[in-house]
């Protein structure tokens, strides 16, 4: 009979970077965490909502205000 293999938690957690809008530290075990393709680190739960949303906001107000077409 097969052996079930199952993910187990990690011994050691790692630190991957800070969120670029709030600063908050990303650890490896922790998750909730996003990497853009420019490697920008942004956070799920930030003080003001999802960093990462934010950031896509501010993006695209800034875009719009340059009469940028996509």
């Amino acid at each position: 009979m097969p052996i079930k293999k199952t993910w187990k938690k990690p011994e050691r957690s790692f630190m991957c970077g800070y969120c670029e809008e709030c600063g908050k530290q990303l650890i490896s075990d922790a998750g909730g965490w996003i990497i853009t393709a420019n490697k920008q680190y942004f956070c799920h739960d930030g003080k003001d909502g999802s960093c990462f949303d934010n950031y896509c906001v501010l993006k695209l107000k800034q875009q719009k205000e340059n009469n940028y077409v996509w």
